[in-house]
């Protein structure tokens, strides 16, 4: 049984889907899809949830986790440029300038749970227990203490579905699907039944894969496959069930993803025009890639729709005087508003943010001196390698920015429209830890 309530502060519950849409969710609780969350919401409040700008993965869950943007965390990307180099590095929980709410529990000496929370690999030495995210290379070295990691092998845990499987078959990856999320829930029970926690929080990434390889299909009604989907929600909500039914009445829970989702059309690869348009080049006869950009070269693209000038200083081959940084900065902007497919003549470009419209912190340093947000249907990808400037892939799902989920059961929440930025300052709020005073982040429940 579950470890009883002392008379300190609540426990704290949150349980993270990754980027399922608040509207989903509704719509397939509506439909009896999902009983077990529809108990739950009926029981709370829930308003839909902007992202992170750039709203991946990495960026939302980080902001979540701290209360901060990417100029006080220091996450933009999965990868990022190594500061003074022309190198990509993969971003992990080392380069997180900020405290994780369950680095906060831990400091306050209260007993945290992570559970595959993007960038929480290496797991970090709390007091408490941390199972690193699919950065992991294996389940050994994705656990702290050592000590869990017998019981995980023992039950088969998985850090995350293969999206190798879903590149070849469908149905194996709804099996894989099944697999994994079934061996992370009995994790989850399974701490909380021995650990005396007092914040816990995991996060189902299989959400987010399965949008990934099926949500336009679930859109489009498939007949094949959009019962698959429904029928993988399904079993989310059971699990979900499970876990939410072991919380006792006065836990706090709060449920959330980090982004929402919609049908992906064409990708459209950034890099490819900027070459055709002359800011960008590459040495010949060497695989692209940012190691292997021409000197000459003004501006180049990473993931996803993060712009960046080649400039003199940054970048050991930094070709961008400063003195001609803000018209190149004004220029790009300009023209890239005005991108259009060329097959349709539909505008690719919702938004263009310069960096210091939507960054601040120590860590603005690192930001993209311009940052796409494209209108829904088309994702810009940073690929070095691409021929053609728009093309399709095995991808029919991309992230929104603005309908992520927010719910906190047992409360008013008091805006129609929250944050991700929110959700660390409301936690503190619910659970009774000190928020850090440079959130940027409000709480949003009453009392």
């Amino acid at each position: 049984m579950p470890f009883n309530h002392s008379s300190g502060p609540p426990r704290l519950f949150l349980l993270g889907l990754d980027g399922s849409p608040l509207p989903l969710l509704e719509r397939l609780m509506k439909a009896g899809d999902l009983p077990n969350l529809a108990r739950v919401f009926e029981g709370g409040s829930a308003v839909e949830m902007n992202s992170s700008l750039p709203d991946v993965s990495a960026v939302a869950w980080t902001s979540i986790n701290t209360g901060k943007n990417p100029g006080k965390h220091g996450i933009y990307g999965f990868y990022d440029r190594r500061p003074g180099t022309d190198s990509i590095e993969v971003m992990t929980a080392r380069h997180v300038r900020a405290r994780t709410i369950w680095e906060l529990a831990s400091d306050a000496g209260r007993r945290a749970v992570a559970v595959n929370v993007p960038l929480s690999f290496p797991p970090q030495q709390i007091n408490g227990v941390v199972i690193s995210d699919f950065l992991a290379p294996d389940v050994k070295k994705a656990v702290y203490p050592p000590s869990v990691l017998p019981k995980l092998e023992a039950m088969g845990y998985r850090i995350d579905t293969d999206p190798r499987v879903a590149r070849q078959s469908l149905d194996a990856f709804i099996e894989d699907f099944k697999v994994t999320a079934d061996r992370r829930a009995e994790a989850v029970e399974w701490l909380m039944d021995t650990e005396q926690w007092g914040v816990f929080m995991v996060v189902f990434m299989e959400t987010d894969r399965l949008h990934h390889f099926m949500w336009r299909y679930m859109e489009e009604d498939d007949p094949t496959y959009a019962p698959m989907f429904i029928d993988a929600y399904r079993q989310i909500d059971r699990l979900a069930g499970h876990i939410i039914g072991k919380l006792r009445e006065d836990d706090e829970l709060i449920i959330l993803s980090d982004h929402g989702f919609t049908s992906l059309y064409k990708e459209v690869y950034l890099n490819v025009w900027l070459e055709q348009e002359g800011y960008l080049s590459f040495m010949p006869g060497k695989d692209r890639d940012l190691e292997t950009i021409d000197p000459h070269s003004r501006a180049y693209s990473l993931d996803p729709g993060r712009v960046y000038i080649n400039l003199a200083g940054r970048m050991p081959n930094g070709s961008v005087p400063e003195s001609a940084y803000d018209g190149l900065v004004q220029e790009l902007e300009g023209r890239l508003r005005e991108l259009t497919d060329p097959e349709t003549g539909v505008p690719l470009v919702e938004q263009v943010y310069q960096a210091d419209e939507i960054y601040s912190g120590p860590q603005r340093n690192r930001a993209p001196d311009l940052l796409l947000m494209p209108p829904d249907g088309y994702d810009i990808k940073g690929t070095f390698d691409a021929s053609t400037f728009t093309g399709t892939g095995p991808l029919v799902g991309m992230h929104k920015y603005d309908n992520a989920t927010l719910f906190v059961r047992g409360h008013t929440l008091t805006t129609e429209h929250a944050s991700v930025r929110d959700v660390l300052p409301t936690a503190c709020r619910l659970s009774g830890l000190e928020c850090p005073p440079d959130v940027d982040g409000r709480v949003v429940v009453a009392g």
